[in-house]
């Protein structure tokens, strides 16, 4: 029986039991008459005390109706019992948020993305999805659509700030101040098969949290069903937090340098109690949801690089197939900077608590923003580098696109 994550709540339910939403129209076949909207008191304590009282009426939630088995029915559609319309709004158990129309049809992958207030989540998800939709979708042959009318909104407003007004998206507000919906996308690859092609369809869900719920433990205890919940986290590491990098930039160039905010190793260490504490700990000790560190910014950090270094270049994704060598050589090269970076502190912290690492570099603009206007955008617009690489080595690890093996030939015999 297919399994439901609600992206909002994150509650796990089968399918076939998801009720449904009346969608109160005019035209059912009992009188003509449409359901009367009723308070949704369960929806409204999940959002929250700013919703007002007109917003808590909504239409009806019925439970799926049941087959002639007696077991609930599986169906796309289900009609209210009391107009008679047939409504396709599946809603989630626990929290009666709506699900888009096509979110039950597949498979569903939480990432969760983790970082302090500077480290740059909501630039770097807006350049992410538009490299998904652009150079990296045309190399893996993928396609990617927004999913529900929210999402589908917020989309397109990250889009147009930064790629048309090259305005940085503002920072997540933080969960006092209200819910953050999260991003639903549906990541469609190809499925290759003997007896014929097809498609692979994936529901991803980004969730990101406000850097003011990052700075002690109790804050990010608002998030425990969400972290919980995730097959990865993309945990992203500002390296002008941190004092030893700060040092050695030279002086007066770029932009201001950020005020420094929760320490990265504060966070890691915050967020794998909080793991541990759900049932997400290992037997020996470490977390085990795989976990992409990814140092962004990285344009700032050519002075530390050498002219070879893979930092320098996008992955080169040949056949649609992630290199693993590639992917290794970055993990390396980001590690060796990290164990000169205070001590190496972070990188002893992040090895001890999760047993599924892996280190990235990436930068979301391609260079600092300018230093008149650090709110806006290089003027050539954003030209990243990596940012993909977490997110694909995530699904690699669930299989969900083709990885080579270090050393063995990718899909067009290009060495990896």
């Amino acid at each position: 029986m297919t399994s439901v994550i609600c992206p909002y709540c994150f509650d796990r339910a089968p399918a076939a039991r998801l009720p449904y939403r009346c969608l109160m129209t005019a035209t059912g076949v009992r009188g003509g008459q449409p359901c009367n909207p009723e308070r949704d008191d369960v929806w409204a304590e999940f959002m929250g005390p700013s919703v007002p009282p007109a917003l808590r009426m909504r239409g009806p939630v019925f439970a799926a109706p049941r087959s002639l088995g007696g077991l609930r029915g599986g169906g796309s559609r289900a009609a209210c019992p009391g107009c008679g319309v047939s409504t396709p709004v599946r809603v989630c158990r626990r929290c009666h948020s709506d699900f888009p129309s096509d979110y039950c049809d597949q498979d569903s992958r939480i990432i969760a993305l983790v970082g302090a207030k500077a480290s740059g989540k909501s630039t770097y998800v807006a350049v992410l999805v538009n490299e998904l939709r652009n150079r990296v979708g045309r190399a893996y042959d993928a396609s990617l659509a927004a999913m529900g009318s929210d999402t589908q909104r917020r989309d397109r407003e990250l889009a147009e700030d930064l790629y048309d007004r090259l305005r940085l998206p503002e920072a997540t507000r933080p969960a006092a101040m209200g819910f953050n919906d999260p991003l639903l996308y549906r990541l469609s690859l190809p499925r290759r098969r003997r007896l014929g092609d097809g498609s692979r369809h994936t529901a991803l869900v980004f969730f990101d949290a406000a850097g003011e719920d990052l700075g002690s433990a109790e804050a990010m205890d608002r998030y425990t069903h969400y972290l919980r919940a995730a097959d990865g986290i993309i945990l992203l590491v500002d390296p002008l937090q941190l004092g030893s990098v700060r040092d050695r930039l030279p002086p007066g160039e770029g932009p201001p340098l950020p005020a420094v905010e929760t320490p990265p190793a504060q966070i890691a260490a915050d967020l794998a109690a909080q793991l541990r504490a759900h049932g997400r700990g290992g037997s020996r000790g470490r977390v085990t949801t795989p976990m992409a560190v990814a140092v962004t910014k990285t344009d700032m950090l050519r002075p530390m690089l050498g002219p070879h270094s893979p930092l320098l270049r996008n992955a080169p994704h040949h056949g649609g197939t992630l290199d693993g060598g590639d992917r290794l050589a970055v993990h390396e090269e980001m590690r060796a900077l990290m164990e000169d970076w205070d001590s190496g502190a972070l990188r002893r912290q992040l090895e001890r608590d999760f047993a599924e690492l892996s280190f990235f570099g990436l930068s979301a603009l391609g260079s600092p923003p300018p230093a008149q206007a650090p709110a806006d955008a290089p003027k050539s617009g954003p030209q990243p580098l990596r940012v993909e690489d977490p997110l694909l080595w995530l699904l690699g690890r669930r299989g969900l696109v083709p990885v080579s093996k270090p050393g063995k030939p990718t899909a067009k015999g290009v060495g990896a």
